[in-house]
């Protein structure tokens, strides 16, 4: 049976509304306005706030936040509000969530603040949060889950206000161990080039491993290149202004230059590839492809033939090249 609400329906003056309790919120604060804003302008509140008494005079907002702002910036000095008498803050906070969930979609931020303000103002524990709130959030049910989403509603604001325009969270999460100024520059970076998931987790490992490896510096022990400077020293930043090449093609070659800086005995292994392969003198029909930069544990091989006895070349060349020397010494580089 439907709790019954014990309310009432009055005017109250915004200077009364305190705007800085946000025990109740939902939304985030940072989280455009506009549309709000534009229907707000238009036809007023249409739908009153919920409030609550809290010190004499004045009252916490329960449902309404985001009305609530547009109310103030819109110069709304009166605001239509159900005052609610109930004592429960965690009936309230559910029928605040269950009251924005089916008007609006909830940023994956919101999300997270949502379970981390379950859990540590309203003291609920890991097993209620996945048995009552996280397929109510549409989030997977498991505790890997639910530590993910904890961890991005603990993130520096800069880095919260960046996940999913440009960051992938599991990168957003892995960022926050670098400085400010490198987590901008990345941000910058995969805004720039339009980074997807794997291209973001991929330039990420690279350039981590990079400060990683240049613990020793001349500037002595444990002094450590950021990453805006190993961006312009390993000469990805003239690339990245070159606007002869697409913005793929800048960053496909900012990447290769930076493993390079990573890898430096790269060049010397393709060398020794090629001429290891032109020694097998492959015929035409018979390719080689070695992985990019030699991670992985397979050479491709792919052939053609027109007739019986070109397949059977094929296989008495291929069965030669498996006994040679050269091809031994071709996998001893993977």
């Amino acid at each position: 049976m439907a709790q019954k609400l014990h309310h009432t329906l009055k005017t109250i003056q915004s200077a009364q509304i305190d705007p800085q309790d946000r025990l109740f919120a939902i939304s985030l604060p940072w989280l455009p306005l506009d549309p709000l804003l534009r229907s707000v302008r238009e036809n007023g509140i249409l739908s009153p706030l919920h409030v609550q008494p809290a010190a004499p005079g004045r009252f916490r907002i329960i449902i309404g936040f985001r009305r609530f702002e547009v109310a103030r910036e819109l110069g709304f000095q009166e605001i239509p509000c159900i005052v609610r008498e109930e004592e429960s803050k965690l009936t309230l906070f559910v029928q605040a969530l269950e009251d924005n969930l089916v008007t609006r979609p909830f940023h994956l931020l919101e999300k997270a603040h949502l379970l981390l303000k379950l859990r540590d103002e309203f003291g609920l524990s890991d097993q209620v949060l996945m048995d009552d709130f996280m397929s109510l959030l549409d989030i997977r049910v498991d505790r890997f889950h639910l530590q993910q989403y904890l961890s991005l509603a603990q993130l520096p604001e800069p880095l919260q206000r960046a996940v999913l325009d440009p960051l992938e969270p599991e990168v957003a999460l892995k960022l926050s161990r670098w400085q400010s100024e490198e987590q901008e520059f990345f941000q910058t970076l995969a805004s720039k080039f339009r980074l997807g998931r794997n291209k973001q987790k991929q330039l990420f490992a690279l350039l981590d491993e990079l400060r990683d490896s240049t613990a020793l510096t001349p500037s002595g022990p444990g002094t450590r290149v950021s990453v805006p400077i190993l961006w312009q020293q390993s000469g990805a930043a003239e690339i990245e202004e070159d606007e002869r090449l697409s913005l793929s093609d800048r960053f496909a070659k900012a990447f290769e230059v930076l493993y390079r800086e990573r890898f430096p005995r790269l060049s010397s292994y393709e060398q020794e590839y090629e001429r290891l392969k032109s020694a097998l003198k492959l015929p035409p029909r018979i390719q080689f492809h070695a992985p990019r930069y030699f991670e992985g544990e397979k050479i491709d091989v792919s052939f053609a033939f027109q007739s019986s006895e070109e397949l059977f070349e094929t296989a008495k060349k291929l069965e030669e090249i498996a006994q040679s020397d050269e091809v031994r010494k071709i996998l001893e580089l993977l």
